[in-house]
Protein backbone atom coordinates (compact mmCIF):
# COMPACT_ATOMS: atom_id res chain seq x y z
CA UNK A 1 0.00 0.00 0.00
CA UNK A 2 1.26 3.09 -0.61
CA UNK A 3 2.81 6.01 1.95
CA UNK A 4 0.06 8.53 2.75
CA UNK A 5 1.99 10.60 4.60
CA UNK A 6 3.02 12.95 1.64
CA UNK A 7 -0.64 13.71 0.76
CA UNK A 8 -1.52 14.87 4.02
CA UNK A 9 1.11 16.92 4.53
CA UNK A 10 0.04 18.76 0.72
CA UNK A 11 -3.15 18.99 2.18
CA UNK A 12 -3.54 19.27 5.80
CA UNK A 13 -2.94 22.98 5.95
CA UNK A 14 -5.61 23.58 3.52
CA UNK A 15 -8.36 21.71 4.92
CA UNK A 16 -7.63 22.62 8.19
CA UNK A 17 -7.96 26.54 6.83
CA UNK A 18 -11.14 25.39 5.32
CA UNK A 19 -12.31 23.70 8.67
CA UNK A 20 -11.84 26.81 10.34
CA UNK A 21 -13.79 28.99 8.59
CA UNK A 22 -16.74 26.39 8.39
CA UNK A 23 -16.33 26.49 12.13
CA UNK A 24 -15.86 30.18 12.65
CA UNK A 25 -19.23 30.64 10.40
CA UNK A 26 -20.85 28.23 12.43
CA UNK A 27 -19.71 29.48 15.90
CA UNK A 28 -20.58 33.00 14.74
CA UNK A 29 -24.36 32.21 13.91
CA UNK A 30 -24.66 29.70 17.41
CA UNK A 31 -23.25 32.29 19.39
CA UNK A 32 -26.27 34.87 17.66
CA UNK A 33 -28.50 32.38 18.04
CA UNK A 34 -27.76 31.21 21.37
CA UNK A 35 -27.93 35.31 22.64
CA UNK A 36 -31.11 36.28 21.09
CA UNK A 37 -32.96 33.19 22.50
CA UNK A 38 -32.45 32.29 25.62
CA UNK A 39 -33.44 35.51 27.52
CA UNK A 40 -37.58 35.06 28.23
CA UNK A 41 -36.67 30.87 27.88
CA UNK A 42 -34.44 30.89 31.21
CA UNK A 43 -35.02 30.66 34.89
CA UNK A 44 -35.57 34.55 36.39
CA UNK A 45 -32.98 36.08 37.63
CA UNK A 46 -33.93 39.98 39.58
CA UNK A 47 -37.49 39.23 37.67
CA UNK A 48 -35.98 39.25 34.40
CA UNK A 49 -35.47 35.30 32.11
CA UNK A 50 -31.81 35.79 31.47
CA UNK A 51 -29.08 33.15 31.42
CA UNK A 52 -26.65 32.78 33.71
CA UNK A 53 -23.85 33.31 31.52
CA UNK A 54 -25.58 36.60 30.03
CA UNK A 55 -23.87 39.41 32.21
CA UNK A 56 -22.35 40.64 28.90
CA UNK A 57 -25.38 40.36 26.69
CA UNK A 58 -26.99 43.88 25.82
CA UNK A 59 -29.56 42.77 27.22
CA UNK A 60 -28.50 42.28 30.69
CA UNK A 61 -26.94 45.75 30.29
CA UNK A 62 -28.46 48.86 32.25
CA UNK A 63 -30.25 51.40 30.45
CA UNK A 64 -28.80 54.03 28.54
CA UNK A 65 -29.28 57.45 29.81
CA UNK A 66 -31.44 58.02 26.83
CA UNK A 67 -33.06 54.92 27.41
CA UNK A 68 -33.59 55.92 31.54
CA UNK A 69 -35.94 58.51 30.53
CA UNK A 70 -38.30 56.22 28.20
CA UNK A 71 -38.50 53.36 30.55
CA UNK A 72 -38.79 55.53 33.48
CA UNK A 73 -42.11 56.86 31.75
CA UNK A 74 -42.98 53.40 30.28
CA UNK A 75 -42.43 51.32 33.47
CA UNK A 76 -40.93 53.04 36.70
CA UNK A 77 -38.82 50.85 38.58
CA UNK A 78 -39.97 49.17 41.98
CA UNK A 79 -37.77 50.94 44.91
CA UNK A 80 -35.46 48.17 46.58
CA UNK A 81 -33.26 48.83 49.39
CA UNK A 82 -29.78 48.64 48.91
CA UNK A 83 -28.46 45.87 50.53
CA UNK A 84 -26.06 46.46 53.73
CA UNK A 85 -22.30 47.87 52.60
CA UNK A 86 -23.31 48.33 49.15
CA UNK A 87 -22.87 51.22 47.25
CA UNK A 88 -25.20 54.07 45.55
CA UNK A 89 -24.34 53.06 42.40
CA UNK A 90 -24.42 49.30 42.51
CA UNK A 91 -28.30 50.20 44.42
CA UNK A 92 -29.13 51.92 41.67
CA UNK A 93 -28.27 49.53 38.98
CA UNK A 94 -30.11 47.17 40.98
CA UNK A 95 -33.10 48.86 40.38
CA UNK A 96 -32.69 50.39 37.69
CA UNK A 97 -35.28 49.08 34.59
CA UNK A 98 -34.03 47.57 31.39
CA UNK A 99 -35.39 48.58 27.87
CA UNK A 100 -35.18 46.61 24.63
CA UNK A 101 -36.07 47.56 21.31
CA UNK A 102 -38.19 44.71 19.87
CA UNK A 103 -38.80 45.14 15.62
CA UNK A 104 -42.28 44.59 15.35
CA UNK A 105 -43.75 45.65 18.64
CA UNK A 106 -41.39 48.61 20.03
CA UNK A 107 -39.74 49.84 23.26
CA UNK A 108 -40.08 47.26 26.10
CA UNK A 109 -39.27 48.12 29.74
CA UNK A 110 -38.55 45.38 31.98
CA UNK A 111 -38.40 46.50 35.77
CA UNK A 112 -35.94 45.19 38.22
CA UNK A 113 -37.10 42.79 41.13
CA UNK A 114 -40.29 41.68 40.72
CA UNK A 115 -42.88 39.28 42.19
CA UNK A 116 -42.56 35.35 42.81
CA UNK A 117 -45.71 35.05 41.05
CA UNK A 118 -45.97 32.18 37.97
CA UNK A 119 -44.24 34.21 34.62
CA UNK A 120 -42.73 37.46 37.31
CA UNK A 121 -43.07 40.74 35.24
CA UNK A 122 -42.65 38.77 32.36
CA UNK A 123 -46.40 38.35 32.87
CA UNK A 124 -47.58 41.79 32.56
CA UNK A 125 -45.50 42.92 29.54
CA UNK A 126 -47.50 42.42 25.97
CA UNK A 127 -48.54 39.62 25.03
CA UNK A 128 -45.74 38.77 22.61
CA UNK A 129 -43.64 39.26 25.03
CA UNK A 130 -45.35 37.08 27.55
CA UNK A 131 -44.16 33.50 28.63
CA UNK A 132 -42.18 31.10 26.17
CA UNK A 133 -43.32 33.42 23.29
CA UNK A 134 -40.38 31.66 20.94
CA UNK A 135 -41.81 28.05 21.92
CA UNK A 136 -44.67 29.48 20.64
CA UNK A 137 -43.43 30.41 17.43
CA UNK A 138 -41.02 27.69 17.04
CA UNK A 139 -43.71 25.14 17.34
CA UNK A 140 -46.26 27.47 14.41
CA UNK A 141 -43.65 27.13 12.03
CA UNK A 142 -42.90 23.89 12.85
CA UNK A 143 -46.72 23.03 11.82
CA UNK A 144 -46.55 24.82 8.99
CA UNK A 145 -43.79 22.96 7.17
CA UNK A 146 -44.77 19.81 8.48
CA UNK A 147 -48.39 20.10 6.48
CA UNK A 148 -46.13 20.99 3.47
CA UNK A 149 -44.52 19.06 0.89
CA UNK A 150 -41.80 16.52 1.69
CA UNK A 151 -39.20 18.76 1.79
CA UNK A 152 -41.02 20.96 4.12
CA UNK A 153 -41.59 17.87 6.19
CA UNK A 154 -37.68 17.54 6.48
CA UNK A 155 -36.83 20.90 7.31
CA UNK A 156 -39.99 20.65 9.97
CA UNK A 157 -37.77 17.69 10.96
CA UNK A 158 -34.47 19.26 11.33
CA UNK A 159 -34.87 22.53 12.86
CA UNK A 160 -36.87 20.97 15.36
CA UNK A 161 -34.85 17.74 16.24
CA UNK A 162 -35.87 15.63 19.07
CA UNK A 163 -33.47 15.29 22.51
CA UNK A 164 -30.63 12.89 21.81
CA UNK A 165 -31.40 11.34 24.74
CA UNK A 166 -35.70 10.95 24.67
CA UNK A 167 -37.06 8.02 23.63
CA UNK A 168 -38.60 9.25 20.67
CA UNK A 169 -35.02 10.17 18.85
CA UNK A 170 -35.20 7.02 17.24
CA UNK A 171 -38.60 7.86 15.76
CA UNK A 172 -37.32 11.14 14.97
CA UNK A 173 -34.66 10.05 12.83
CA UNK A 174 -36.61 7.37 10.73
CA UNK A 175 -39.33 10.09 9.81
CA UNK A 176 -36.90 12.35 8.68
CA UNK A 177 -35.43 9.72 6.67
CA UNK A 178 -37.69 8.63 4.97
CA UNK A 179 -39.29 11.86 4.15
CA UNK A 180 -36.09 12.51 2.72
CA UNK A 181 -36.15 9.68 0.59
CA UNK A 182 -39.37 10.64 -0.11
CA UNK A 183 -38.47 14.25 -1.40
CA UNK A 184 -37.38 13.08 -4.15
CA UNK A 185 -35.41 16.85 -3.84
CA UNK A 186 -31.19 16.72 -3.24
CA UNK A 187 -31.02 19.66 -0.93
CA UNK A 188 -33.79 17.68 1.39
CA UNK A 189 -31.24 14.57 1.28
CA UNK A 190 -28.45 16.37 2.24
CA UNK A 191 -30.48 17.83 5.56
CA UNK A 192 -32.28 14.37 6.14
CA UNK A 193 -28.29 13.18 6.69
CA UNK A 194 -28.72 14.72 10.13
CA UNK A 195 -31.07 11.49 10.93
CA UNK A 196 -27.99 9.00 10.41
CA UNK A 197 -26.37 9.10 13.84
CA UNK A 198 -29.48 8.29 15.74
CA UNK A 199 -30.31 4.87 13.05
CA UNK A 200 -29.20 1.27 13.50
CA UNK A 201 -26.72 1.52 10.62
CA UNK A 202 -25.65 4.86 10.30
CA UNK A 203 -23.74 4.24 7.00
CA UNK A 204 -26.01 2.30 5.17
CA UNK A 205 -28.48 5.58 5.79
CA UNK A 206 -25.84 7.40 4.15
CA UNK A 207 -25.41 5.25 1.17
CA UNK A 208 -29.25 5.94 0.72
CA UNK A 209 -29.26 9.28 0.95
CA UNK A 210 -25.69 9.63 -0.77
CA UNK A 211 -27.31 7.74 -4.29
CA UNK A 212 -30.45 9.09 -3.56
CA UNK A 213 -28.83 12.77 -3.90
CA UNK A 214 -26.75 11.96 -6.89
CA UNK A 215 -29.88 10.74 -8.78
CA UNK A 216 -32.07 14.11 -7.43
CA UNK A 217 -29.35 16.12 -9.49
CA UNK A 218 -26.34 14.13 -11.67
CA UNK A 219 -25.10 18.02 -12.66
CA UNK A 220 -23.98 19.32 -9.31
CA UNK A 221 -20.80 18.11 -7.99
CA UNK A 222 -21.49 19.00 -4.50
CA UNK A 223 -23.22 15.45 -4.47
CA UNK A 224 -20.71 12.98 -6.39
CA UNK A 225 -18.13 14.02 -4.18
CA UNK A 226 -20.37 13.21 -1.08
CA UNK A 227 -21.22 9.58 -2.43
CA UNK A 228 -17.46 8.96 -2.52
CA UNK A 229 -17.30 9.87 0.78
CA UNK A 230 -19.60 7.83 1.51
CA UNK A 231 -19.06 4.89 0.02
CA UNK A 232 -15.42 4.45 -0.99
CA UNK A 233 -16.16 0.54 -3.10
CA UNK A 234 -17.94 3.05 -5.57
CA UNK A 235 -15.12 5.54 -6.01
CA UNK A 236 -14.78 4.40 -10.04
CA UNK A 237 -18.93 5.61 -10.61
CA UNK A 238 -18.48 8.73 -8.51
CA UNK A 239 -15.54 10.10 -10.29
CA UNK A 240 -17.38 9.64 -13.67
CA UNK A 241 -20.35 11.28 -12.46
CA UNK A 242 -18.27 14.23 -11.06
CA UNK A 243 -16.34 14.29 -14.20
CA UNK A 244 -19.94 14.95 -15.98
CA UNK A 245 -20.97 17.17 -13.46
CA UNK A 246 -21.57 20.98 -14.61
CA UNK A 247 -21.95 22.80 -11.79
CA UNK A 248 -20.96 23.11 -7.74
CA UNK A 249 -24.31 23.91 -5.62
CA UNK A 250 -24.30 23.97 -2.04
CA UNK A 251 -27.21 26.34 -1.70
CA UNK A 252 -26.17 27.83 1.52
CA UNK A 253 -29.03 29.53 4.05
CA UNK A 254 -31.64 27.40 2.08
CA UNK A 255 -32.76 25.86 5.48
CA UNK A 256 -33.30 29.72 7.08
CA UNK A 257 -35.01 30.45 3.69
CA UNK A 258 -37.53 28.17 3.95
CA UNK A 259 -38.09 28.84 7.50
CA UNK A 260 -37.96 32.70 7.46
CA UNK A 261 -41.13 31.61 4.50
CA UNK A 262 -43.18 29.76 6.42
CA UNK A 263 -43.22 32.34 9.42
CA UNK A 264 -47.05 33.14 9.94
CA UNK A 265 -47.13 37.05 9.34
CA UNK A 266 -48.54 38.01 12.72
CA UNK A 267 -45.14 36.55 14.39
CA UNK A 268 -43.45 39.88 15.65
CA UNK A 269 -40.29 40.71 13.85
CA UNK A 270 -37.87 40.41 16.40
CA UNK A 271 -39.19 36.79 17.14
CA UNK A 272 -38.94 35.99 13.23
CA UNK A 273 -35.33 37.18 13.05
CA UNK A 274 -34.66 34.54 16.40
CA UNK A 275 -36.36 32.16 14.53
CA UNK A 276 -34.30 32.73 11.00
CA UNK A 277 -30.87 32.81 13.36
CA UNK A 278 -30.97 29.31 14.68
CA UNK A 279 -31.87 27.89 11.07
CA UNK A 280 -29.22 29.66 10.00
CA UNK A 281 -26.96 27.83 12.58
CA UNK A 282 -28.57 24.61 11.75
CA UNK A 283 -27.52 25.12 7.95
CA UNK A 284 -23.52 25.80 8.79
CA UNK A 285 -23.87 22.49 10.22
CA UNK A 286 -23.66 20.86 6.83
CA UNK A 287 -20.34 21.24 5.78
CA UNK A 288 -19.31 20.28 2.35
CA UNK A 289 -17.49 16.99 2.04
CA UNK A 290 -13.57 16.03 1.47
CA UNK A 291 -11.66 16.21 -1.87
CA UNK A 292 -9.90 13.21 -0.91
CA UNK A 293 -11.06 11.07 -4.52
CA UNK A 294 -9.44 14.39 -6.42
CA UNK A 295 -6.29 14.70 -4.52
CA UNK A 296 -5.90 10.71 -4.83
CA UNK A 297 -6.65 10.41 -8.55
CA UNK A 298 -4.93 13.45 -10.28
CA UNK A 299 -1.26 13.80 -10.28
CA UNK A 300 0.18 16.28 -7.94
CA UNK A 301 2.55 19.16 -9.00
CA UNK A 302 6.09 18.29 -9.73
CA UNK A 303 4.91 15.00 -11.72
CA UNK A 304 4.94 12.08 -9.46
CA UNK A 305 2.49 9.72 -9.26
CA UNK A 306 -0.73 9.96 -8.10
CA UNK A 307 -1.60 9.11 -4.93
CA UNK A 308 -4.75 6.93 -5.00
CA UNK A 309 -4.08 3.55 -3.29
CA UNK A 310 -6.22 0.71 -4.44
CA UNK A 311 -4.72 -1.93 -7.04
CA UNK A 312 -6.05 -1.05 -10.95
CA UNK A 313 -7.74 2.32 -9.73
CA UNK A 314 -6.36 4.52 -12.83
CA UNK A 315 -4.83 8.08 -12.88
CA UNK A 316 -6.88 11.09 -13.82
CA UNK A 317 -5.88 12.70 -16.72
CA UNK A 318 -4.55 16.13 -16.09
CA UNK A 319 -7.38 17.67 -18.23
CA UNK A 320 -10.17 16.31 -16.18
CA UNK A 321 -8.27 17.31 -12.85
CA UNK A 322 -8.21 21.07 -14.87
CA UNK A 323 -11.36 20.75 -15.66
CA UNK A 324 -12.61 19.92 -11.67
CA UNK A 325 -10.75 22.39 -10.03
CA UNK A 326 -11.91 25.43 -12.45
CA UNK A 327 -15.51 24.08 -12.13
CA UNK A 328 -15.47 24.89 -8.45
CA UNK A 329 -13.59 27.85 -8.78
CA UNK A 330 -15.78 29.46 -11.29
CA UNK A 331 -19.03 27.41 -11.60
CA UNK A 332 -19.36 27.04 -7.28
CA UNK A 333 -21.75 29.03 -5.49
CA UNK A 334 -19.91 29.05 -1.97
CA UNK A 335 -16.84 29.92 -0.45
CA UNK A 336 -16.29 26.68 0.34
CA UNK A 337 -16.88 26.04 -3.44
CA UNK A 338 -13.52 28.32 -3.73
CA UNK A 339 -11.61 26.92 -1.06
CA UNK A 340 -11.99 23.36 -2.53
CA UNK A 341 -11.06 24.46 -5.84
CA UNK A 342 -8.07 26.32 -4.68
CA UNK A 343 -6.65 23.04 -3.11
CA UNK A 344 -7.33 20.64 -6.08
CA UNK A 345 -5.38 23.68 -8.02
CA UNK A 346 -2.68 24.07 -5.70
CA UNK A 347 -1.89 19.90 -5.65
CA UNK A 348 -2.58 20.10 -9.65
CA UNK A 349 0.05 22.93 -9.80
CA UNK A 350 -1.50 26.05 -10.92
CA UNK A 351 0.86 29.20 -11.11
CA UNK A 352 1.72 30.52 -7.21
CA UNK A 353 0.30 34.32 -8.52
CA UNK A 354 -3.11 31.95 -9.59
CA UNK A 355 -3.02 30.49 -6.41
CA UNK A 356 -2.13 34.15 -4.79
CA UNK A 357 -4.76 35.84 -6.14
CA UNK A 358 -7.51 32.97 -4.94
CA UNK A 359 -5.84 33.53 -1.23
CA UNK A 360 -6.36 37.19 -1.15
CA UNK A 361 -10.15 37.00 -2.43
CA UNK A 362 -10.92 34.17 0.17
CA UNK A 363 -9.66 36.33 3.19
CA UNK A 364 -11.27 39.08 1.61
CA UNK A 365 -14.93 37.12 1.41
CA UNK A 366 -13.95 35.91 4.82
CA UNK A 367 -13.57 39.68 6.21
CA UNK A 368 -15.96 40.91 4.97
CA UNK A 369 -19.00 42.17 7.38
CA UNK A 370 -22.14 40.66 6.36
CA UNK A 371 -25.44 42.94 6.17
CA UNK A 372 -27.24 41.54 8.55
CA UNK A 373 -24.34 42.47 11.67
CA UNK A 374 -25.93 42.06 14.78
CA UNK A 375 -25.97 45.98 16.74
CA UNK A 376 -24.98 44.89 19.79
CA UNK A 377 -26.90 47.38 21.91
CA UNK A 378 -30.27 46.49 19.78
CA UNK A 379 -29.75 42.96 18.25
CA UNK A 380 -33.68 42.81 17.56
CA UNK A 381 -33.74 46.26 16.53
CA UNK A 382 -35.81 46.68 12.71
CA UNK A 383 -32.25 47.09 11.53
CA UNK A 384 -30.63 43.77 12.64
CA UNK A 385 -33.84 42.24 11.87
CA UNK A 386 -34.37 43.59 7.99
CA UNK A 387 -30.98 43.41 7.10
CA UNK A 388 -30.73 39.82 8.65
CA UNK A 389 -33.89 39.02 6.43
CA UNK A 390 -32.27 40.83 3.08
CA UNK A 391 -29.68 38.29 3.33
CA UNK A 392 -30.77 35.38 3.56
CA UNK A 393 -33.05 36.37 0.96
CA UNK A 394 -30.33 37.56 -1.20
CA UNK A 395 -28.21 34.22 -0.77
CA UNK A 396 -31.03 31.66 -1.62
CA UNK A 397 -31.81 33.28 -4.77
CA UNK A 398 -28.23 34.59 -5.65
CA UNK A 399 -25.94 32.11 -4.03
CA UNK A 400 -23.22 32.75 -1.26
CA UNK A 401 -20.84 33.98 -3.81
CA UNK A 402 -22.27 36.85 -5.17
CA UNK A 403 -23.98 38.69 -2.55
CA UNK A 404 -20.44 38.36 -0.67
CA UNK A 405 -18.52 39.36 -3.73
CA UNK A 406 -21.36 42.45 -4.25
CA UNK A 407 -21.21 43.29 -0.48
CA UNK A 408 -17.25 43.39 -0.14
CA UNK A 409 -17.32 45.66 -3.05
CA UNK A 410 -19.54 48.02 -1.70
CA UNK A 411 -18.15 50.81 0.50
CA UNK A 412 -18.44 50.58 4.23
CA UNK A 413 -21.34 52.35 5.69
CA UNK A 414 -20.12 56.08 7.27
CA UNK A 415 -18.28 55.93 10.59
CA UNK A 416 -17.98 51.89 10.86
CA UNK A 417 -15.30 50.04 11.88
CA UNK A 418 -13.06 48.46 9.89
CA UNK A 419 -13.88 44.36 9.70
CA UNK A 420 -11.77 42.11 11.31
CA UNK A 421 -9.99 39.06 10.32
CA UNK A 422 -11.54 36.04 9.43
CA UNK A 423 -11.02 32.85 11.10
CA UNK A 424 -7.51 30.90 9.47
Amino acid sequence: MTDQAPLFEITSGRRRRRALFVAGGAAMIAAVAAGIAWWWLQPAREGVRLHAGASAFPWSRAPSSGDAADAAAAAPAAAVPAAAGSSSASAALSTAPSAFDLCGLGRVVVPSGGSDREGGPLAALPAPVGRFPLAEAQARVGQVLAAGDAKQRVASRVLQPADEDSATVGAWARGLLADGLASGDAQAQRWAAAACPFLEDEARCRRQLARARVQAEPANALHWLHWASEEPEAADAAWAGLLRARYWREQPLGLAGLAVRALPADVPAYLQSTLAVDAMARDAAFPAPPLSIALERCRPAGGGAPAATSPGVPGASPGDCERLARLLVEKGDSVQALMLGRELGEHIGWTASRLQQLDQEVDHLQRQEHRWAVDERRPLGCETVEGQRSHITAVEREGELPVLRRGAAAPPPPGSAAPSAGPR
